[in-house]
């Protein structure tokens, strides 16, 4: 997993077409749904850098908001998640 980074993807967006199409790039790229509007995963440098050129080529409008967080080792370290997992999902402590 060397060079893997722990991003989460949070995103305002009102028209339902490209909202959907954007949660099917995040899909894609391997990130998990945790809320409607929020994606989270571990995602290669790489295929960070192919996302962000596919969300830019995307037509936002004036008033969407996406907002991409990168996280490194020791800000996951420091993550406090409360509240209910999905099953089957597959979770990484650092």
């Amino acid at each position: 997993m060397k060079n893997m980074r722990c991003i989460y993807v949070v995103y305002d967006i009102q028209d339902d077409g490209l909202r959907s199409n954007l949660a099917n790039i995040l899909l894609f790229y391997g990130l998990h749904r945790v809320q409607y509007s929020v994606f989270n995963g571990l995602i290669s440098m790489e295929d960070k850098y192919n996302l962000l050129r596919e969300i830019n080529s995307l037509s936002i409008g004036k008033e969407d908001k996406i907002h991409i967080f990168d996280l490194c080792k020791n800000c996951m370290s420091n993550a406090i998640m409360i509240g209910k997992i999905d099953e089957g999902k597959e979770h990484i402590i650092f």
